[in-house]
């Protein structure tokens, strides 16, 4: 016998299985799983198994795309009856998988062992459906396991056959859920209306737009008079509220803080200008409410508006230039609430079905989604147009397993574009949502309260390459708080998407946010812009909801951003990772919609900023222009210097714009060098002076205005450049004379951060170290404020009624007593004691917080209140600007402030204490310039730096300033305070 070669015999065996594999991929029916890659579905002819038309009929085989000639056969009239025609046929072509010759072998649970993907097309027009369509088990197409070898004796090469309902090609069929209206008779002008047999009509639709409600004002919301005090009426301004002949039928939207109230108005007092609720609103109470009101036909002023009469049942409406005569235009109602329902069961799901470039529109209020999905396996919603919704465009409920949502159109849609939500706590696995792909839709004009694309108690959700624009709520938001320990949330990927012009009817929230705890999942790559800036609150960039821990955020891209880039509620950022983030200014030319592929940088233009007469030591500026002719996105430029890389940074261009990088460096040798960044060609510099073993940079003052009698405070990062240890002394001077001698000892290539303190006579001074570039610092002289021959004036906000204030000024003791919603936001719940005249400049404010009376909030704030006006909070309009309060809770220490100078308080931090007992505490409040610094101690003399502001717009030079104290839970409380001192600057 011969011997056989088994190298040989194995590679031969390698050729076959890969030449088996090309084989297989090659098949143009199923699509195998495992083994080659999945290809998107794409119809490339117009061959199918079944057709439907509008010119076809019911009762035809369904076969043909076009009526034969004897108009004997032809395509079916209706999806539903090609539904039917599919489960017919799947009994025929699926069959049940031979038992194996191998007993060895292993098998799988799916009992088909062949079967064929089946096509319906779908002929252009549009198809008013009676009822929605619902599939179910029997409706998909199948997982089968065929014969084809996978090993040594395993025979279930696993294969996915689809139904696919599709467009016809080059064609768009509609599947609508609204009845075109005719019969409309002309009233009056351009006012037209017609008699229908409906109870009720939420929706109007013209020429595919959607139509508005009568309501005033056309655009916008109306604001109260001031703060409402009671949650049964509330005053409004001039004659925005008239004594309407159909009053009660009107609905009034109000918007007060991240909620939206519905009501109506029982009954005006023109005069008085009071209007009563129909039923109490107690959320008024916290915010001025934001209001319209509609459905009232004396509303109905402006083109485009409609009013429907229940009591005559006649819908009337105001054409418009693209439709003067309603009967020759396209006008729908739509009449039903959900189109495609797609509902397995937890045993049997529904699998494999496709529906794949066709245009859903048309749908009246409520239901679970225009496209609503559950117990679904590896289904696709594909290249699908829809439009003119008033829900949730696409659902995805439990039981959603590896499903596709991708290359969607989503636009005009009362509600979500997007949502995959499941349960806090499934029954069982199999009710888990996992595994789903959301990926390139196109979601926008999302309204009200709605997000673009949202996943929520999901496990290994995917969402890429979307672009969500002008949504009502957040842009994308992902996880839930429900679960604080054991989690169904986990493994999100949101990367390259383009969220923009979010939260346009929503405050407290963020282009994008996070919630829960969620391990391993990651936000990277994403663009966010244009997030509307919230009215009472803070809109941001990247928020950080209830809960948040586990999530990696990192690489993203923010601009013009007016209320700030990234904030947290009830989480810690230590539980998160929060890198590399870039806020940029504005670009010339604006984001691509859907993010694909990579940057592709080019460099030209390199500067190197005074090239002539460089010493070792100083601080030279390289610069280069960076333009992306790639995707929008972020990546490493290098800095050479000799032609090694020295300094990377990542870099983020939007795609078609330039934009200018920066890179600073140290020369530690004198001689010839050479730069570049990137591919620029070398620069060559002449660089003199002696060797250097340590350098400095980025020297900080910790404040540049000082109170006479307080230490100034110095620091600078310094780093060895040498692959040695290295022992020297650090010189701080003040004025070009040595003031301090800092010794320091470097390991090799270490770098630290030092800190020198020192007292200054009280003056301007000159401070620099080691010959950096020298900063400025003023040391004030001050003079004490005399509390006890002070007088004081007590204001008390609306939405903190009832207050008490009881004090002494001689005694120097002060008690504030306060309800309140929230002394946070635009919400000002507080009540202060605060002197009758203005502090002028900077000033040092110190307190002891005593103690708070019995079972009080754990969030009543009180401290030290500054305000340009702290008499006027936010009422009708938002309250004074230049805000800082530095508060004490029972447990926690923290800050406030008017952060972008619009009258609101929306940067809030604050930290516990960390002991048992910390009554009583001091408080110290330092203004200096138009910044804040906030301290804490436990004995009045050590004090430990608990919050600093940024430079805060608006600030006035002179404040007022006082003691102030709110509650958040609507139970008046006490704050007993001792011992208040101020330092102020003198002038």
């Amino acid at each position: 016998m011969r011997k056989i070669d088994n190298q040989k015999t194995i590679l031969v065996l390698l050729i076959f299985h890969a030449l088996s594999l090309v084989q297989y991929s090659s098949f143009s029916q199923g699509q195998f799983v495992r083994g080659v890659e999945k290809v998107e579905f794409q119809l490339k002819e117009a061959n199918a198994d079944f057709y439907v038309s509008t010119k076809g009929n019911d009762n035809w085989s369904g076969t043909l795309a076009v009526p034969n000639i004897d108009k004997t056969d032809g395509p079916f009239a209706t999806v539903g009856r090609a539904r039917k025609a599919v489960a017919d046929l799947k009994k025929t072509v699926y069959k049940v998988k031979k038992p194996p010759v191998d007993k060895r072998f292993i098998g799988t649970p799916h009992r088909f062992g062949s079967g064929k993907d089946i096509l319906v097309l779908i002929r252009e027009g549009v198809y008013n459906l009676e009822r929605p369509l619902v599939f179910s088990t029997d409706d998909g197409g199948e997982r089968v396991e065929t014969d084809l070898p996978t090993g040594a004796f395993e025979y279930h090469e696993l294969k996915d056959y689809f139904v696919t309902y599709a467009a016809y090609p080059g064609e768009n069929p509609v599947l609508s859920g609204g009845k075109r209206i005719t019969g409309w008779k002309n009233i009056g002008k351009n006012k037209w209306s017609v008699r229908l047999n409906k109870d009720n009509i939420d929706n109007v639709y013209a020429n595919g737009q959607r139509l508005m409600l009568a309501r005033t004002p056309n655009s916008g919301y109306f604001h109260t008079d001031g703060q409402p005090t009671d949650s049964t009426w509330f005053n409004f301004k001039g004659k925005e509220i008239q004594n309407w002949e159909n009053l009660k039928s009107g609905i009034l939207h109000m918007v007060v803080r991240w909620s939206k109230v519905t009501n109506s108005i029982r009954a005006v007092d023109t005069k008085k200008k009071i209007a009563w609720l129909q039923k109490p609103s107690p959320d008024i109470l916290y915010v001025p409410p934001r209001y319209y009101i509609e459905n009232m036909e004396e509303l109905m002023d402006t083109v485009g508006e409609w009013y429907f009469d229940k009591s005559s049942k006649t819908l009337s409406l105001i054409a418009g230039d693209s439709y003067p005569n309603p009967n020759t235009a396209e006008i729908i109602i739509p009449e039903l609430n959900n189109l495609v329902t797609i509902k397995g069961t937890k045993e049997e799901p529904v699998r494999n079905l496709r529906f794949y470039n066709l245009s859903f529109r048309n749908t009246s209020e409520g239901g679970d989604g225009t496209i609503f999905l559950q117990y679904v396996k590896n289904c696709e919603v594909l290249r699908n147009s829809i439009e003119n919704v008033s829900q949730t465009a696409i659902r995805l409920g439990i039981g959603c397993y590896h499903n596709t949502i991708s290359r969607n159109n989503i636009h005009d849609v009362r509600g979500s574009g997007i949502i995959a939500r499941g349960e806090a706590h499934p029954q069982s696995w199999n009710d888990m949502i996992s595994d789903n792909l959301i990926s390139y839709n196109k979601v926008m004009n999302t309204r009200p309260a709605a997000t673009g694309i949202s996943a929520a108690n999901t496990l290994r959700t995917k969402i890429l390459h979307n672009y969500v624009s002008n949504t009502g709520s957040y842009g994308i938001a992902m996880g839930a708080w429900v679960n604080i320990e054991e989690t169904c949330d986990g493994s999100y990927l949101a990367e390259h998407n383009h969220v923009s012009y979010s939260n346009m009817e929503r405050d407290d929230e963020g282009g994008i946010a996070v919630y829960g705890l969620s391990p391993g999942s990651v936000v990277r790559r994403n663009v966010v812009h244009d997030v509307h800036p919230a009215a009472t609150n803070e809109n941001v960039g990247f928020f950080f909801q209830n809960m948040s821990m586990g999530w990696n955020v990192s690489d993203n891209v923010f601009f013009n951003l007016t209320q700030g880039e990234m904030k947290l509620c009830a989480c810690y950022l230590t539980d998160n990772i929060y890198s590399d983030n870039f806020m940029i200014e504005s670009p010339e030319h604006l984001p691509e919609e859907i993010i694909e592929g990579m940057p592709d940088f080019t460099y030209e233009n390199l500067q190197v900023q005074k090239a002539d007469g460089l010493n070792t030591g100083d601080e030279v500026i390289i610069s280069t222009e960076v333009f992306n002719h790639g995707a929008t996105g972020i990546e490493d430029v290098f800095l050479y210097v000799d032609g090694k890389v020295v300094q990377t940074q990542k870099f983020p261009v939007v795609k078609g714009n330039k934009r200018t990088i920066q890179f600073k460096y140290k020369f530690c040798d004198p001689g010839s060098h050479s730069v570049a960044i990137g591919t620029t060609a070398r620069q060559d510099l002449k660089i003199g002076g002696k060797p250097l073993y340590v350098i400095f940079r980025d020297m900080e003052l910790v404040m540049d205005a000082i109170p006479e009698g307080d230490s100034l405070k110095v620091t600078v990062k310094a780093e060895n450049m040498r692959e040695e240890k290295i022992r020297r002394t650090v010189t701080l001077q003040i004025d070009g004379k040595n003031a301090v001698a800092l010794p320091v000892e470097f390991e090799k290539r270490e770098a630290k951060k030092l800190i020198f303190s020192c007292p200054v006579t009280v003056g301007k001074h000159m401070v620099t170290i080691e010959g950096l570039s020298p900063c400025e610092v003023n040391v004030y002289p001050v003079k004490k404020i005399d509390i006890s021959k002070s007088r004081f004036l007590t204001y008390c906000s609306t939405t903190a009624l009832p207050c008490n204030f009881e004090f002494s000024e001689r005694k120097d003791h002060f008690e504030i007593t306060a309800s309140g919603t929230d002394f946070l936001h635009a919400e000002d719940s507080y009540g202060a004691i605060y002197l009758n005249k203005l502090i002028e400049g900077n000033f040092v404010a110190t307190v002891k917080v005593v103690g708070f009376s019995k079972d009080i909030s754990e969030w009543f704030r009180a401290g030290i209140f500054v305000r340009n006006d702290i008499a006027k909070s936010h009422t009708s309009e938002p309250g004074s600007l230049g805000s800082f309060l530095l508060f004490s809770t029972t447990k926690r220490c923290g800050a406030e402030w008017d952060e972008f100078g619009n009258g609101c308080m929306h940067n809030t931090k604050s930290k516990n204490y960390g002991v048992e007992n910390p009554l009583p505490v001091w408080l110290k409040l330092v203004r200096h310039g138009n910044r804040f610094s906030g301290y804490y101690s436990f004995d009045g003399k050590n004090w430990i730096l608990s919050r600093e502001s940024g430079e805060i717009p608006g600030l006035a030079l002179k404040m007022d300033i006082g003691l102030a104290g709110g509650a958040n839970d609507q139970r008046p409380s006490t704050v007993m305070f001792e011992d208040f001192q101020l330092l102020v600057e003198k002038h």
